[in-house]
């Protein structure tokens, strides 16, 4: 690959490297918050559930904003690019079990 075919980076990921670290933080700050506001409100529905349906119910979706602010974390520390993707892929596991049992 040659130079010339490279693309440039865009303006927003210009933006995100000069300020990684306050971007990053407020990012881990922001899934915190969500993740504790998540383990308050819970759906109706656990109440009527037992088993892993109603632990997907009550913990799925802090447990997503949980893996979000660690992938922020990592990506703040500038991780290798594999550990930023395995917690990026597991907030997206962990929504979907949660998505699957609200609509059991």
């Amino acid at each position: 690959m040659t130079d010339s075919s490279r693309t440039r980076p865009s303006r927003v990921t210009r933006w995100l490297e000069r300020n990684r670290r306050p971007a990053g933080l407020a990012a881990i700050a922001i899934a915190l918050g969500l993740a504790a506001l998540w383990l308050v409100v819970v759906p109706e529905k656990a109440s009527s559930t037992t088993g892993i349906v109603s632990w997907m119910l009550r913990f799925g979706h802090s447990l997503c904003w949980l893996l979000l602010a660690a992938t922020a974390a990592l990506w703040t520390a500038r991780a290798p690019r594999r550990a930023v993707d395995v917690t990026a892929w597991a907030a997206l596991a962990a929504y979907a079990g949660f998505l699957l049992a609200l609509g059991l």
